[in-house]
């Protein structure tokens, strides 16, 4: 059973990472002037409910790692948050995974109904590749910006993310068990990648090995969907779970001894599988 410090480092861990995103996505997402729109009020509550912002957190960490934490990098860690809320808006839909509830409360298209949930998962697609624009910025910035939107599209093609629900929804039995951990690769790891990416992209790219940092990102997603399906009951083995745990500190030996913002986030996942009795 959980002990209450555990708790208390689940809670605590990223916390003030995580007040950053939220601000940032309640600024990016402030209700629009003049008539109501139901579009708008489904995207709101479809992103500023209680979530965990890992992957926002980690952009942050990365650049905070680089030396740099600059707006640029708030807004891209944001984007990535607004790409992965409008994946779970899809994701919950009756055609899909048909969920009722996500982050403790009634899913979007059980709050606005369906056509309205999906509308306005199109329009958090176009939100997270907007966030990062500013009016002004120098070639350098204007650069990075570019490539993080190219970087950013590229999760949703039929190669990432969509290929990933694919495979999800049609999968079933050994089949299933056998390609799991292509799903994760395609479903999941993506936007941890993306994450690791934008802390980077805004810094100095040579400040940091992007290759550690890409396989941490890889190790880190795949980390994260363990620990899921091992609090969901799917993975019965807390030995699976500390093993891939393991994995993720070990890809960070090479930005040793610098390397413990991104060492708390594996303890924070460490935090998150013993709240399941044991």
């Amino acid at each position: 059973m959980q002990t209450a410090t555990q708790t208390a480092i689940e809670a605590n861990l990223l916390q003030v990472d995580r007040e950053l995103v939220d601000a940032e996505l309640l600024r990016l997402l402030q209700p629009a002037e003049g008539p109501a729109s139901p579009v708008r009020d489904a995207m709101r509550y479809a992103v500023l409910g209680r979530g965990q912002r890992i992957r926002p957190i980690l952009a942050l960490r990365v650049a905070r790692l680089a030396g740099s934490d600059n707006e640029l990098t708030l807004r891209a860690a944001a984007a990535v948050e607004i790409l992965h809320c409008a994946s779970l808006v899809v994701d919950d839909l009756p055609c899909m995974d048909n969920e009722d509830e996500r982050r403790g409360r009634p899913t979007t298209h059980k709050v606005h109904g369906e056509f309205t949930a999906l509308l306005a998962s199109f329009g958090l697609v176009s939100l997270s590749a907007r966030a990062v624009v500013q009016q002004r910025c120098s070639p350098t910035e204007l650069s990075a910006l570019i490539r993080f939107q190219i970087e950013l599209l590229n999760v949703l093609d039929a190669s990432g993310l969509c290929e990933g629900q694919d495979l999800d929804l049609r999968l079933t039995g050994d089949e299933r068990e056998r390609l799991r951990a292509r799903m994760i690769e395609l479903k999941t790891v993506p936007l941890f990648v993306l994450a690791a990416q934008a802390g980077l992209m805004f810094t100095d790219p040579k400040a940091l090995p992007a290759r550690v940092l890409r396989k941490f990102a890889r190790e880190y997603g795949l980390a994260f969907q363990i620990v899921d399906d091992y609090l969901d009951g799917e993975c019965a083995d807390f030995g699976t779970v500390d093993a891939q745990l393991r994995r993720c500190r070990e890809t960070l030996a090479p930005l040793a001894p610098a390397a413990g913002p991104l060492e708390e986030m594996v303890d924070y996942l460490y935090a998150r599988s013993y709240t399941r009795p044991r």
